[in-house]
């Protein structure tokens, strides 16, 4: 999965980060009410815990083998849920490599709790479901691809305050990229937005945080 084309990113950093930060505080206060809130601070390592507990909104992807991805996907384990596309030359590749990382940590450590790890690609013009077959599982088989059109991922992005946007760009030999964030978020079993990780991500930090937090909602 190699990308010759000049990493461009400008346009990401503060600003989808203050957005980010903007849209889950509106998430808090506007969206459904909260299901549960976490009952004590836990000293975490990188993953920032949300304090009020809810289910995602609806929405409806497909996942990289043509079958329906949605809340019901969600449920009954945990979810690392990455954003970004296939053509990515930086961003996406480091963050599915790290994934792959923290994977094998998991499992020599023998993490008990089952949980999935899903890249939601943003460019469903290109990404194909085939070609997002053969990217996630470049990685890892076990790894889950999504997409869907852009209303559909708009359903799944927008509460979470997670960004992205096209830019044309002559830098690149395929005419635009994809601005997106590379805030990674995490959703409990009940299929609620547990928890988030921002960027610099650390696959060890990332291991022991989940295996704290899992233990913490038992």
């Amino acid at each position: 999965m190699k990308n010759n084309d000049t990493p461009r990113m400008g346009s990401v950093s503060l600003l989808i980060a203050l957005a980010l930060t903007a849209g889950l505080l509106a998430w808090y206060y506007l969206a459904t009410p909260p299901i549960d809130t976490q009952p004590e601070t836990l000293k975490t390592q990188q993953a920032l815990l949300l304090p009020e507990l809810r289910p995602l909104k609806p929405f409806s992807l497909s996942n990289h083998q043509g079958s329906k991805y949605d809340n019901q996907s969600l449920l009954g384990h945990w979810t690392f849920m990455s954003f970004g596309y296939t053509y990515c030359p930086d961003i996406c590749p480091t963050t599915m490599s790290l994934f792959s990382e923290m994977h094998d940590q998991l499992h020599a450590q023998d993490a008990a709790y089952p949980y999935q790890i899903t890249f939601v690609s943003v460019d469903p013009e290109r990404d194909t479901l085939e070609r997002l077959s053969e990217y996630v599982t470049y990685f890892n088989p076990s790894f889950i691809g999504a997409t869907g059109p852009e209303a559909a991922l708009q359903q799944l992005t927008k509460p979470l305050g997670i960004l992205y946007e096209r830019v044309e760009t002559e830098d690149s030999a395929m005419g635009y990229v994809m601005d997106h964030s590379a805030s990674i978020i995490l959703v409990d079993p009940q299929g609620r937005f547990h928890a988030y990780f921002s960027p610099p991500h650390d696959a060890e930090k990332m291991a022991n945080d989940f295996i704290a937090i899992s233990r913490h909602a038992e």
